[in-house]
């Protein structure tokens, strides 16, 4: 008694095989798109006031707002999915727009990276904090676990896209 397979459609798996080849050797394609989604979720950050934590950051001193450009005594409501900007007041780390407006990505062949650029000095005091001046932490570059997920998937679907082309 003798079993015999045979195993037919081998060429298509080939193909897809060369297909995944060649996507893991160039993923700009999707690195680019999940570098699009990253800067959209730190300019969430700005929008909602919040650290990694989800913890709403530190509310701006009377003495800050008094001398913010447009600065008023009431700092802006918190809205979850308002959009930057809108209301009355002053919004945590908006006074100027110039860290939000600068946030860039880049793409090799090794990943993504995204952040504010080294021209903005003052990015790494407000994000780190700086206790000799009395400016709290208020983390605005992060990726936490929700976004990890939503940014694995994006870049997930996007193989897979390349894939069946």
């Amino acid at each position: 008694m003798s079993i015999r397979f045979e195993v037919k459609g081998l060429d298509k798996v080939k193909a897809m095989l060369e297909e995944l080849k060649r996507a893991a050797q160039s993923p700009h394609t999707a690195y680019d798109l999940v570098g699009q989604r990253m800067i959209a979720m730190q300019k969430r950050h700005f929008t909602k006031q919040e650290g990694p934590d989800g913890k709403a950051w530190d509310q701006l001193s009377p003495k800050t707002i008094a001398r913010r450009r447009g600065g008023s005594a009431a700092t802006t409501p918190r809205r979850r999915l308002g959009v930057a900007g809108v209301g009355r007041g002053v919004q945590i780390l908006r006074d100027t727009g110039g860290m939000y407006r600068s946030m860039v990505y880049s793409v090799d062949n090794s990943g993504v990276e995204a952040g504010v650029p080294t021209t903005i000095p003052y990015a790494a005091t407000h994000q780190f904090g700086d206790p000799k001046r009395n400016i709290p932490a208020r983390p605005f570059i992060y990726i936490n676990a929700t976004e990890a997920k939503q940014l694995l998937t994006t870049f997930s679907k996007e193989v897979l896209r390349i894939l069946e082309n």
